[in-house]
């Protein structure tokens, strides 16, 4: 009794927030915006200092933040060495830079109180939460919004990727079009460059792999300037530069048996796995939570999480050199390769894409 009656007089949050990534960020926004109540979030590392891009079609549920949007895209090209297929699409392809994002997010009618350390445990106290954090405080609140998740698991497929945005001469880059996938032959692995050319003289440049190991910085710094040297681009200043991962296997932990838990972000499967698209989708749940009274939203359909599943399982037991691919880019129409992006393609769509991979090792995979 004298327990409790110490833990009255402690400040219980309407609601904590674990992780101020998109998602963290999105739930402070999207779901508690417009309401005075009082959030608390927990973020370890310094979010002032990140500043990465975010990539995705403008969808019906990306509409919202188009004022934030920094560049768009109607065409954009994937190719290798000797093949380039260009596409145009009618929603376009588009950006967003964490630090818009943030600040975006930040911008509610409450005050999100942040705190710079690490949680190590929460549980349930009647029908509150006591959380505790690695300095050894103690905190609460009535819901849980969770986006811790594992990025790397043994024997899974893992997308991971590093970027520099460069400033060269005028007239570089065609900044009407964009180069979604630039293959490259490699070893057992897959390997393609990205490049958001912002104007004609500024570009994010980017080398994204899918594999099992994460490389040192040096590797995709080496094949970002063997692309640059391809495209006659010697002379650029690097202004920032960028990195991450996203995992391509599914997240173990889901939904919490807790009805105030939310699993959220990768963690609670927003992610498509066989793209890596990540940002839109994790948008798309904490709106979809918004609006739902359960505490776990399904964000894929059935058949696209199970094609993810084929796909990716093809992926790990294949030498996949990107040509898989461009056959698919070239196959579709940009209006199709769009929408089997963002998981919004029709049933006729999928079976031309299945049409495009290859038979044997897919089939091979269906059946596991």
């Amino acid at each position: 009794m004298k327990k409790l009656e110490t833990v009255s007089h402690m400040k219980i949050y309407k609601a904590a927030i674990i992780g101020l990534g998109p998602s963290g960020l999105a739930v402070n926004k999207i779901i508690f915006g417009d309401n005075p109540d009082e959030i608390i979030a927990f973020e370890n590392k310094n979010i002032n200092n990140r500043d990465n891009f975010f990539g995705f079609w403008l969808t019906d549920w990306m509409k919202p933040f188009e004022k934030i949007i920094e560049k768009k895209w109607y065409n954009w090209t994937i190719g290798n060495k000797n093949i380039i297929v260009t596409h145009t699409s009618n929603k376009p392809y588009c950006t967003i830079s964490f630090k818009k994002w943030k600040n975006y997010c930040l911008e509610t009618k409450h005050k999100l109180e942040i705190k710079n350390t690490k949680v190590v445990q929460y549980f349930s106290i009647q029908n509150y939460f006591k959380i505790v954090t690695d300095d050894n405080n103690e905190y609460y609140a009535e819901k849980i919004y969770d986006s811790r998740s594992v990025k790397e698991k043994k024997d899974e497929l893992v997308q991971h990727f590093f970027g520099i945005n460069i400033k060269v001469p005028d007239n570089t880059f065609n900044e009407k079009k964009l180069t979604l996938m630039y293959f490259t032959e490699e070893n057992n692995i897959l390997h393609f460059i990205y490049v958001l050319p912002f104007s004609h003289n500024n570009a994010l440049v980017e080398s994204t792999v899918f594999s099992k190991e994460v490389f040192h910085n040096s590797w995709y710094r080496k094949k970002i300037n063997d692309y640059l040297k391809i495209k006659n681009i010697t002379e650029f200043e690097e202004t920032s530069s960028e990195k991450g991962i996203i995992p391509m296997f599914f997240a173990e932990e889901k939904n919490s048996r807790n009805p105030n838990i939310f699993n959220i972000g990768i963690r609670g499967g927003a992610c498509k796995h066989s793209t890596g698209y990540a940002f839109s989708f994790l948008i798309k749940q904490i709106q979809l939570l918004k609006n739902s009274n359960k505490n776990y939203v399904n964000i894929h359909k059935f058949l696209e999480r199970k094609m993810d599943i084929i796909f990716i399982n093809f992926l790990k037991n294949n030498n996949e050199d990107g040509k898989s691919f461009i056959r698919l880019a070239s196959n579709l129409n940009g209006n199709e390769f769009q929408s089997f992006m963002m998981g919004e393609s029709s049933f006729l769509t999928k079976l031309k894409i299945i049409k495009s991979m290859p038979k044997l090792p897919f089939i091979k995979e269906l059946f596991k």
